[in-house]
This record gives C-alpha cells, sequence and structure tokens, in this order.
C-alpha cells in the first residue's frame, strides 16, 4: 500500500502533465484503438493467472502448461489485433488508427510471457517484488511518454509509453520470479484449469462490452475530441480507485482461497478488506464528484473544462465500484467462476443497452445511463455473490450502514465548503483534507466504523514496531 500511494502520486503527476503536452484529440485517438485492444487481450492470458493464484496446490507441469498456453495465446492476439487494425481504421474514418493498432498488437504479444511470472509471485505472497515489477515499470514507462511528447512525437508517446511499460514488465518479473518454464507437455487436471480459466476469461469478455462499448459508440457517433473527453473523466475518476484496490485485490485472492474452509475467519478478512478500501477511497472519490468542477479546472486547465460534468455522474457509479469489485473476490475464491461468468452476461446486456439509449444525448446522456443502470445492477451482483458462502447479503449491507452515513455527511460538507473557495491548488488540497477528515470521523462515530479503524490502526502500529 506503501508503493502504491507512491505509484498514485507518480501517476497523477504523470496524467496532468501528459494532459497538458497533449489534447483531446491525441487521448481520443488512442481511445479508439483502446476497444479492440482490451477485447484482444482477454484472450492473451485465459484467465489462467487467476487459477495460479487461486489452486491450493500447484505443480511444475501444470505451471508450464499455464505459460505456454497464455504465451501460444497472446501471440495470435496480437496478430489478431494487426490484422483488425485497417478494419478499425475504417470503421472510425481516422486512418492513424490503423498504424497505432499495429504498433500496440505486437505490444500485446509480449504480455503472455510474463503474466505467469506475476501470478507466481503473487501465489508466493511476495509483494515487494511485485511492487518492484509495478512501480519499476511505470516509472519507466513515465520517463519514456513524457519524453517523448516533450520532443514532439504527439499520440506516438502514449504508444512508446505502453511500450516501455511491457518490456520493463517483462525483463523484471522474469528476474524477480527466478522460474523458469519446462518444456510442453501434459499436465494433470488440465481440463479442471483451463475450465476455471475458461469461466474467468467468459466473464471478462462480457465486463469487456460492459466497460468499452461506450468508447466505440461515443468514438464511432461522435468522434475523437468528445470521446477524449469522456475518456479522461473516467480514467481520472477511476485512478484513485484502481490505485487502492489493485494491492488489496492481490492479498484478497490468494488469502481467502487459503480460508475457504474456515467461515469464520473468511468473513472477517473479507469484511475488512473490503471496508479498508472504502476508507481510502471513498473521501477522494466524494470530494472530486461533489466539487469537479473546481477540480478538473484547477488540475487540468481550462480546455478540459468540460470533463467536469461528466466527471460529477461518474462519481455516483465510482461509489459502488468497491463493492462490485470485491465480488470477483467472492466468485473466484470459493470457485464460483460459472456463476460469476452468467452473472457477468447478465450485466453486461444491461449496461450495452443503457449506452444505446444515452447516445441521442452525447457523452452526458451515455454517463447518466450508464450510471442509472449501475445503481440497480451493483444491489442485484451483490446479492448473487453472496446467495452462497460465508457472506450473507446481509450482513454485507450492515456492514456498509457506516459508510454510507459518511458519504452523505461528507457531501453535503463538502458542497457547501466549494461554494465559497475559487479554483487553485491550495483549495484542491483543503477539500480533499476536509473530505477524509469528515468522512473518517463520521465513520468512527458509528460502533462498526469505530471497531474497523480500531482494528486498523492495531494492524498499522504493529508494522510499525516491525519495521
Amino acid at each position: 500500500m506503501t508503493a502504491q500511494a507512491f505509484r498514485f502520486g507518480l501517476q497523477f503527476v504523470v496524467s496532468i502533465v501528459m494532459a497538458r503536452l497533449l489534447g483531446p484529440s491525441e487521448f481520443g485517438l488512442l481511445a479508439m484503438a483502446a476497444p479492440l485492444i482490451a477485447f484482444v487481450a482477454l484472450f492473451a492470458d485465459l484467465g489462467l493467472s487467476q487459477a495460479t493464484v487461486q489452486r491450493p496446490e500447484i505443480s511444475q507441469a501444470q505451471l508450464s502448461l499455464i505459460f505456454w498456453t497464455s504465451a501460444l495465446v497472446s501471440v495470435t492476439s496480437g496478430v489478431i489485433v494487426m490484422l483488425g487494425a485497417p478494419l478499425a481504421s475504417i470503421f472510425y474514418g481516422e486512418p492513424r488508427v490503423q498504424s497505432v493498432l499495429v504498433a500496440l498488437g505486437a505490444i500485446l504479444m509480449l504480455t503472455g510471457f510474463y503474466n505467469q511470472h506475476v501470478a507466481l509471485l503473487n501465489r508466493r505472497l511476495a509483494f515487494g517484488s511485485l511492487v518492484a515489477v509495478d512501480l519499476g515499470s511505470y516509472t519507466l514507462s513515465s520517463i519514456a511518454g513524457i519524453s517523448a511528447a516533450l520532443l514532439g512525437f504527439s499520440y506516438w508517446s502514449l504508444v512508446i509509453s505502453q511500450a516501455t511499460l511491457t518490456i520493463s514488465a517483462l525483463v523484471l518479473a522474469w528476474s524477480l520470479a527466478r522460474w523458469v518454464p519446462s518444456r510442453p507437455g501434459k499436465a494433470p487436471e488440465a481440463r479442471e484449469i483451463l475450465g476455471f480459466g475458461g469461466n474467468v476469461t467468459g466473464f471478462n469478455i462480457f465486463n469487456y462490452f460492459a466497460r468499452n462499448l461506450d468508447n466505440v459508440l461515443i468514438g464511432r457517433t461522435l468522434g475523437e475530441v468528445q470521446l477524449g473527453i469522456y475518456d479522461r473523466a473516467y480514467k481520472l475518476l477511476l485512478l484513485p480507485l484502481s490505485q487502492i484496490t489493485g494491492p488489496i485485490a492481490k492479498v484478497a485472492t490468494p488469502l481467502l482461497s487459503r480460508l475457504d474452509q474456515d467461515r469464520e475467519k473468511y468473513r472477517r478478512s473479507y469484511l475488512m478488506l473490503l471496508e479498508t478500501v472504502i476508507l481510502l477511497t471513498y473521501p477522494s472519490i466524494l470530494v472530486t464528484g461533489v466539487a469537479s468542477q473546481l477540480v478538473i479546472y484547477t488540475v487540468l486547465g481550462a480546455k478540459w473544462y468540460a470533463v467536469a460534468p461528466i466527471f460529477q455522474v461518474l462519481a455516483i457509479g465510482a461509489l459502488f465500484a468497491p463493492v462490485s469489485n470485491s465480488t470477483g473476490w467472492l466468485f473466484t475464491t470459493q470457485n464460483r467462476t460459472r456463476e460469476m461468468r452468467n452473472y457477468g452476461l447478465l450485466s453486461s446486456l444491461a449496461f450495452v443497452a443503457s449506452f444505446v439509449v444515452g447516445l441521442p444525448w452525447g457523452i452526458q446522456g451515455v454517463a447518466n445511463a450508464y450510471i442509472a443502470t449501475g445503481c440497480v445492477q451493483g444491489p442485484l451482483l451483490w446479492y448473487a455473490a453472496t446467495r452462497r458462502g460465508p457472506i450473507t447479503f446481509n450482513a454485507l449491507l450492515r456492514a456498509l450502514i457506516p459508510y454510507a452515513l459518511g458519504a452523505i455527511v461528507t457531501s453535503g460538507t463538502v458542497w457547501l465548503s466549494a461554494r465559497y473557495l475559487a479554483a487553485s491548488w491550495t483549495n484542491v488540497v483543503l477539500l480533499l483534507a476536509i473530505g477524509h477528515l469528515v468522512f473518517w470521523v463520521t465513520v468512527a462515530a458509528t460502533p462498526r466504523g469505530r471497531a474497523t479503524l480500531n482494528t486498523l490502526l492495531d494492524e498499522g502500529r504493529r508494522l510499525m514496531r516491525r519495521s
């Protein structure tokens, strides 16, 4: 978490610098290419990294099977992207998309050659090594991207950044995992492993459409400038959430998989992990959502002012995200990936329909319809995930009460405060401080919230003594 906080700060600064060096058109061009890359990338791993982490025991033969399968599929995926590049260019009516996709397809080929090494580090709970891979590769890619933008490479600076990220991650993962695959061959329980990965991949495919078809429709109908605005709002809002959820998810899957037979420990561990995510993400989401105009104008500048209203609507959905994302921990660690796949299909159909309904009203209409659907889909997904297993739906809702109260009080406080503040970095920092303080104090005023905070503080002091 300490390393991730540093990464978040670095990513925040890099996002601002790149947004000032490049404009909506450059980001929109990459956003046009992103849906095809994201879709094909779903097959580059086949969900097998999850199988590596989740299985109680795994042999060298099984690890090698997963590695060679992932490597073969990633190369095939890269070729498919390259072959589909001319069609994507015709679809968007933008010739530059073709060359961008060819380059990104070549980068995609490399991912299957190190995914298994990262999964092994995660399985071993080797978080120091995982941090080195993640932070090291991102730092190098940031330097490369900013340098290329300063040298006038325009949208190619974003491609260069991605290439640097992938190559450096590959080198670091191999160096730190110290694992070499055996020759391809048969492995015990291969069908079960591939079936687990297939269900995860099926869910990821359905989830892809729920997360990316809005970009496709906006880019095709409204153009790269509108897509660039929508994409920046979406990415900036998810930035703090992904930075916090990422490292906790790396702990959650191997930990809960090993507690599956101890229902009480499983329940306590899951709720503690979820509540930690909420405590660390809700204040910033609430502040930036409620005071979106002040924040966007200060951080990105006047040319990105149109991002503010989109950002504000999407912030509502971000409040549902921690709980919805955590349902994946429940499905995966309880070996219920078939259920996860089926529920993913239903959710995706609902989201795709919302994009189509909202599109006639522009990017604001898409955002409104998307979040309205999510407000219904979220609780239904929570119920589905808790229908079986150690976590019950009622227990989940009871655990969320202190944070719902904190969100209401914090939103009102930030709204009142922002009315009297001008756009400046000092005031953004002040609002963030107010938001965090009010949220945490409100949560601490409830018995459950106070117990959770005390537990986290005790663990923090214990870690400090160990260090």
